[in-house]
């Protein structure tokens, strides 16, 4: 599950891949000059001016990048709207495996602006309980009581599975969730059929990578 989920909650960085970057145009080879016709010597010309590079957007961004920081990554991409002004989105993701290594749950954390909140965002598979929010412990061992809901507002087969949310996480939660460093938490959700399912994942590089977002989005 590697593509980007955040802002206008999934929808606009959900859609089917991304718009490659135009190529470069190869260089046109310039024709020989014609041999001289007698054996004098030429005169010596002057020299070529040299060629002018070709300008540049002087703070132009890359239209997506990835940084890992331990388990967690920060990625962002470059929107550039019709007629609106250029955005950059970012956010950073941990992806959770099952016992073969496949992809079954990703954990997204953005903010779509320095003045906003923190959102949490988890995509799960399509054959689960939408009645039944997912359930987020930041230590495996703490009461369910203490849990972060994730209500689910989107479950897609085209975008890749069920969305649930969390809009604003409380800077508590996120000084206790970098407090726990090389340690672990539990994401717990129901499946179709009623079955809990809890996943385990690392909170190693948290704390990096919510200071690598802070730096994309300037504050």
């Amino acid at each position: 599950m590697p593509k980007p989920l955040w802002l206008a909650l999934i929808l606009p960085l959900m859609a089917a891949g991304f718009a490659p970057s135009a190529e470069a145009q190869p260089a046109r080879a310039q024709p020989a000059a014609p041999a001289p016709a007698a054996p004098a010597p030429a005169a010596p010309s002057p020299p070529a001016p040299a060629a002018a590079p070709a300008p540049t957007p002087s703070a132009e961004l890359p239209d997506r990048t990835q940084a890992n920081f331990g388990d967690w990554l920060v990625r962002c991409e470059t929107q550039r709207p019709a007629g609106q002004p250029v955005a950059r989105v970012c956010e950073l993701a941990i992806a959770m495996n099952d016992q073969r290594g496949q992809p079954i749950a990703q954990l997204v954390i953005g903010r779509p602006g320095r003045a906003d909140p923190h959102r949490m965002l988890v995509q799960l598979p399509l054959e689960l309980r939408v009645d039944q929010p997912a359930r987020l412990l930041i230590d495996p061992g703490a009461p369910p009581a203490e849990a972060l809901i994730l209500p689910f507002r989107l479950c897609s087969a085209s975008r890749g599975g069920c969305f649930g949310e969390l809009e604003a996480i409380p800077a508590p939660v996120l000084a206790r969730m970098r407090a726990r460093a090389e340690a672990q938490g539990r994401l717990d959700f129901r499946d179709s059929a009623g079955r809990e399912i809890q996943i385990l994942f690392s909170f190693r590089g948290f704390g990096q990578a919510l200071d690598g977002l802070a730096r994309e989005i300037g504050g």
